[in-house]
């Protein structure tokens, strides 16, 4: 699964989409959320400012998760 970029949420579900995703889907396909299927225009679109904190805070906890499993791992070796 791919990260989220310039998150936007519906309005109607809340489902988050990358914007560019949503901008094509809403301008190509059908002007309706591709979750709910509610009508849907890019005007009514949430900007998630959070969400790319939160992505960012999930990838240091990953890359410090697997820090210590490196350092575990040598330790046993060690042993």
């Amino acid at each position: 699964m791919e990260k989220l970029r310039d998150a936007r949420l519906c309005p109607h579900c809340s489902k988050l989409c990358c914007f560019s995703c949503i901008r094509r889907w809403l301008t190509e396909q059908r002007a309706q959320c591709p979750h709910c299927r509610a009508p849907l225009q890019l005007r009514e679109l949430v900007n998630c400012r959070w969400a790319e904190e939160v992505t960012q805070q999930l990838d240091t906890l990953q890359l410090c998760s697997l820090t210590k499993h490196e350092e575990n791992e040598k330790d046993k070796l060690k042993q």
